[in-house]
């Protein structure tokens, strides 16, 4: 008879995208003078979060500029790095 033993393709679907991830990508300014205080103490990005309280992944976040750092962490900061906050993040 005329029976197929394939199955029926689908139409594709446009993607949707979510507004939450089409900004996930995007990132602000790098963080030169911070990146800069942190290579001249000779500290790594997990050793400065170590010495701060936080994770290497938050120092990465907060040098490419994707994110700010809280209170505790910007004082932290102003303490190892010897340098007051203001030069660390010029763009807050």
């Amino acid at each position: 008879m005329g029976w197929s033993m394939t199955k029926p393709k689908r139409k594709k679907r446009n993607k949707k995208i979510n507004p939450s991830e089409e900004f996930r990508n995007l990132k602000g300014p790098k963080r030169e003078c911070l990146i800069a205080a942190r290579k001249a103490k000779g500290l790594t990005q997990a050793q400065l979060g170590k010495l701060v309280g936080c994770s290497t992944a938050m120092i990465a976040h907060l040098e490419n500029g994707r994110g700010n750092p809280s209170l505790d962490i910007s004082m932290e900061l102003e303490k190892v790095l010897e340098t007051h906050f203001f030069e660390l993040f010029p763009d807050l």
